[in-house]
């Protein structure tokens, strides 16, 4: 059985933005499982490292983007089988991090039911990235900060936070009419930021053109102005 298994975040895009621990335990480890969500389909997560992995013992893992969670565990499961029949120690590679909105998790919590040593090497996420790249602090002070996937709720949220980051949608513009008559907030919108065709925008809703970021590699950052 598989002796250890790291769980890497490799950051969002910009092969700079690997951090040295992870490009250690890259070089080091017996092999390097990749997760695709399509066979066929390139690991956004492997294009960052390949540079710097040459001649590693890669294997693709595949995790399809549907919601169906028992169809998702056959897939869980058969990256699982794969892992474990590993001898020595390999890594499991993620964009972002692996403890935020992470396939990895769902594995990572498999292989702690079979008792295997885990480590996990943080990455960076998304969110802090765009917050550099559209030059927004994401909180101050005693500010409050929510994540809502697919914008769930926002109307709910709105008012109880300073800062709301929504995620893992193509549909931004969709999921901001519902806050379109409000003037007390500014969107930062990115789409794949750090990567050669990252776009941002930011200002007012009505001031801004959502259809250059109709991308599941995109978020918005919505932050209450300041009187």
């Amino acid at each position: 059985m598989v002796k250890k298994v790291y769980g890497i975040g490799v950051g969002v895009g910009d092969k700079k933005l690997l951090t040295l621990k992870a490009l250690e335990v890259l070089k080091k480890v017996d092999k390097i499982f990749v997760p695709i969500s399509k066979e066929g389909k390139k690991s956004i997560a492997y294009e960052i490292i390949k540079d710097y992995v040459d001649g590693k013992d890669v294997e693709e893992l595949l995790f399809p983007m549907i919601k169906d969670k028992e169809k998702l565990k056959k897939y869980w499961e058969n990256a699982l089988e794969k892992v474990l029949k590993e001898e020595g120690e390999v890594a499991i590679i993620t964009i972002g991090d692996p403890t935020l909105y992470s396939t990895f998790s769902y594995v990572w919590k498999l292989l702690r039911e079979k008792g295997v040593e885990i480590e996990i090497i943080n990455g960076i996420s998304s969110i802090f990235a765009s917050a550099s790249a559209l030059g927004i602090p994401l909180v101050e002070g005693d500010e409050k900060l929510c994540i809502l996937p697919q914008g769930k709720d926002l109307e709910k949220y709105i008012n109880e936070f300073d800062t709301i980051i929504i995620m893992k949608t193509k549909n931004l513009k969709e999921k901001l009419e519902k806050i379109k008559d409000r003037d007390d907030y500014i969107v930062g919108l990115v789409k794949r930021v750090t990567f050669e065709d990252e776009k941002i925008a930011i200002g007012k809703l009505d001031e801004l053109n959502f259809d250059e970021f109709n991308d599941y590699l995109s978020l918005a950052i919505i932050k209450r102005v300041k009187k």
